[in-house]
């Protein structure tokens, strides 16, 4: 008999500052299938909103669900319980087992027999268990070539591996030289490859094993509660205690024994149900995990007259999800989001297709009470999509400080992907916030270089909405990153959403961005010269630069040029031209090379504040005829809004 390996995953969920990206970790338990699939980071979500309440109340219909129950009701009482943490917590059992080097299997069964001696039948099992889990690796090249060597007992101590069977085997012998009863139990299981399953398994392909204690029965599957195979198909040693005395009515969404007394349940499952069942980890009972819609099945529809499938979750306040959706083992971009419904306290995890095809739904959970960042795998699904709706939609990224902060996207709505063309230069993401947080943006390349002015995000007063605005600089595919934090934050900005822009025909010279901070706004300044530029022109032979500002009568400008980020003195010049009711704003560079223009502001009755920064300009100098320096000035000059018309090199 081959042997499923339990196949399990976990993944990252990285808060990203300014210049990072996510990351993820791959991860795979056993099971005797060749499947491979891989695991990415998921994302969270946004604008659909389940408003038909009889898509959640639908769960609580006696057709769909299924009521399994444990035979013996007596069998986890508290002592139990309560013996059984002991035993895995126990760091000295530990510490002692994992220093043993028996040569022989009868020394090994010696070696058991003294140690536990006076003992509880609980700590005996625990003994048995946590040696094969340090000491057994799981075969795997017996495992994916299908040729399976000795798995007796002798066999697998020898050679210090095996698979399902030669675990099973092992434990047995070991408990028939303790006198405890035990039983083999032969099965299929839900593991490795069994995603790719479409019909029922023709023979088994799993062992684990049952064992009685104080006159009640339970599983223990120690294959499984040795570790698992990694992206490598390698054998990853982990201790997995789930599998160590687990209750029976968790076990059956994964185990089925071929012989249903072994279930140890009051209804027996048959194979068809079991089929159906969803794909529960270990973790979602660990955690007291729900799920609403859908039960007891291992697949979701799309809704009817919708875009979507929808999975409703309900967990305690100190569990987080989030969710993979792929397609063939590939991430599918922007096809899922993940929301937390505050009114109905469920998560809403929503899959939306972009076409047809047979689709694998992975949900992740995390405590948030532990110190583990790691999410792990609750639950899986599948949806087959065999039509598609009028109207597919997409979901961009988000992170959980979008709904943390309460953020809402305008527009675009039900996409992640805006795509430019024709000759169109940017494009305008509109968000709405509460009134303590600010929103900071950042577009990138597919090289994840960011755009040096090919973003501006800010606070439109008359609209109350945030303008995201993002100018790719060549075709291409972009990714815009808008980050938030409240504004009495001190910390730095945190992602929060993210939209991918796919540009093509970008007019030359593109459109670009200088950089703005919100006073620019909050005094209503606008740029006459350079407009679409966040690069002054540089003229040839020339001597210096001009920016032109429009402000209210109540705001005076001043500026400076920086070359290596050192201050020219008397290298620039802020002025009110008379003439063309406009803020001159001059610089001289003294020298060819990349230079940075700042341009601040204040208002005329605040002689409290000094002038802070509106807006910075690069000015590339590729010839300069002559350097030279302007007049010095003082502050009265640009308040009483002065005019030098000549000379101007001071």
């Amino acid at each position: 008999m081959g042997c499923q390996v339990c196949k399990k995953s976990t993944v990252n969920e990285t808060t990203i500052k300014k210049t990072d990206y996510n990351g993820h970790l791959k991860k795979y338990q056993i099971n005797d299938s060749t499947n491979d699939n891989t695991t990415e980071k998921p994302t969270i979500p946004i604008n659909v909103t389940v408003d038909d309440d009889r898509i959640i109340t639908r769960p609580t219909d006696t057709n769909d669900h299924i009521e399994i129950q444990i035979v013996d009701s007596q069998a986890f009482n508290e002592s139990f319980i309560q013996q059984r943490q002991q035993a895995i917590n126990n760091r000295s059992y530990q510490s002692t087992i994992e220093s043993w080097r028996p040569k022989s299997l009868q020394q090994l069964t010696e070696t058991i027999k003294t140690f536990s001696k006076g003992k509880s039948l609980i700590d005996h099992h625990w003994i048995i268990f946590y040696w094969i889990a340090c000491n057994i690796e799981y075969d795997t090249v017996s495992y994916f070539s299908g040729k399976y060597g000795d798995q007796t007992a002798e066999g697998v101590f020898q050679a210090k591996k095996g698979v399902c069977a030669g675990y099973a085997n092992l434990y047995k012998y070991l408990c028939d030289q303790l006198e405890m009863p035990c039983e083999v139990v032969s099965g299929y299981a839900k593991g490795y490859g069994f995603e790719s399953r479409t019909d029922a398994p023709s023979k088994t392909d799993h062992a684990w094993n049952a064992v009685e204690i104080d006159r009640h029965w339970y599983l223990m599957d120690s294959t499984w509660g040795a570790g698992h195979l990694d992206d490598a198909k390698e054998f990853k040693r982990e201790l997995s205690s789930y599998y160590f005395l687990p209750r029976p009515n968790e076990m059956i969404y994964h185990h089925l024994p071929e012989n249903e007394k072994w279930q140890l349940l009051r209804t027996p499952i048959k194979m068809t149900q079991y089929l159906q069942m969803p794909h529960l980890r270990p973790l979602y009972f660990d955690l007291h995990i729900e799920l609403v819609s859908p039960r007891n099945q291992a697949y979701v529809d799309l809704l009817p007259d919708k875009a979507y499938a929808l999975v409703l979750v309900r967990t305690p306040s100190d569990v987080d999800l989030i969710a993979n959706f792929r397609l063939q083992g590939q991430e599918i971009d922007g096809g899922h989001h993940v929301i937390f419904d505050d009114q109905k306290q469920l998560y809403n995890c929503c899959f939306a297709p972009p076409h047809t095809g047979n689709y694998n739904i992975t949900v992740y959970a995390r405590k948030t009470t532990t110190n583990d960042i790691k999410y792990h795998e609750v639950f899986d699904f599948t949806l087959d999509v065999k039509r598609m709706p009028l109207n597919p939609i997409s979901f961009p990224k988000t992170w959980k400080k979008f709904f943390d902060l309460g953020l809402e996207v305008i527009s675009p709505q039900n996409t992640h992907l805006i795509k430019l063309n024709n000759g169109t230069g940017h494009t305008q993401i509109l968000i709405k916030t509460p009134e303590n947080v600010e929103l900071l943006g950042r577009l990138v390349n597919e090289q994840k270089q960011e755009v040096r002015g090919g973003y501006q995000v800010y606070y439109d007063r008359r609209k109350n909405i945030w303008q995201c605005k993002f100018a790719p600089d060549r075709d291409g595919l972009f990714e815009t990153l808008i980050m938030a934090k409240k504004k009495s934050d001190p910390e730095s900005y945190t992602s929060a959403v993210a939209f991918k822009i796919e540009a093509r025909q970008i007019p030359s010279p593109p459109l670009s961005y200088p950089h703005t901070w919100p006073l620019f706004y909050d005094l209503g300044l606008k740029i006459e010269a350079p407009r679409n530029r966040s690069n002054v022109i540089w003229a040839d032979n020339a001597s210096y630069a001009e920016v032109l500002i429009q402000a209210s009568d109540d705001v005076q400008l001043s500026c400076d040029i920086k070359y290596n980020n050192v201050k020219i003195e008397n290298g620039s010049l802020a002025q009110y031209n008379n003439d063309k009711k406009r803020w001159q704003l001059l610089f001289a560079p003294e020298r060819t090379g990349l230079h940075e223009l700042t341009v601040y502001a204040k208002r005329n009755n605040d002689n409290e504040s000094s002038s802070r920064s509106v807006v910075r300009f690069d000015l590339d100098v590729n010839k300069l005829r002559r350097p030279m320096k302007f007049p010095l000035i003082y502050s009265q000059f640009q308040t009483k809004k002065c005019q030098i018309y000549t000379p101007l090199d001071g």
